[in-house]
């Protein structure tokens, strides 16, 4: 877990290893390639022409989040959640930031990290961002739909994401058989999601 374009900005950083023992698998990084195409149709410039002061800071703001992110400087990406910031993908729903810092801080280091902004529109941004790791003892690849929305001064008030999953649970958890998985989201999902604190 295509765009095209000139004007596409694309935010590159390396996982930092949290570890001596993960040294030698240190984050790499290559730029995302053009030619990738969001969900639902074409792609959008990362600004609209005529983009107000408030599409260009909120643009702004998200490529300092993901930046932050990629280096899993979590201090940086903590400052940039309300609150009372919502989070939901294919696997959480989370309601507070304390609950969506405790999934971040307790997720795995990335060997590769990739962050695209795509699109920002009124209190929107839309990205992409790409990651490699290791979750129980298996190698994942995860390419990831990410949708922010910022509040009136710039903070993020929720944060929806959207990956395969199919693709997600038979790299993690191939001993689920594809039948199976829709199943495994339904119980793991909720279970996990209270175990952050909801």
């Amino acid at each position: 877990m295509k765009v095209q374009g000139s004007q596409q900005r694309v935010v590159t950083t390396a996982q930092a290893p949290v570890s001596s023992a993960e040294a030698s698998a240190t984050a790499t990084t290559e730029p995302v390639k053009a030619g990738w195409v969001a969900k639902g149709g074409k792609a959008a410039p990362v600004t609209a022409p005529g983009a107000n002061a408030t599409e260009t800071r909120n643009k702004a703001t998200a490529e300092q989040f993901f930046a932050a992110f990629g280096k899993r400087d979590l201090s940086t990406v903590e400052q940039h959640y309300r609150p009372d910031a919502k989070f939901k993908d294919d696997m959480f729903t989370l309601t507070k930031r304390s609950s969506i810092m405790k999934m971040w801080n307790g997720s795995p280091p990335f060997k590769t990290f990739k962050a695209e902004v795509l699109e920002a529109k009124g209190d929107t941004v839309k990205a992409k961002w790409t990651c490699d790791y290791v979750m129980f003892g298996k190698q994942v690849h995860n390419e990831i739909e990410s949708t922010l929305t910022f509040d009136a001064q710039g903070k993020i008030v929720s944060q929806n994401e959207h990956w395969d999953r199919t693709k997600w649970m038979s790299q993690a958890l191939p001993m689920i058989p594809k039948f199976l998985q829709g199943a495994a989201y339904a119980v793991m999902g909720p279970l996990l999601s209270m175990n952050l604190g909801g």
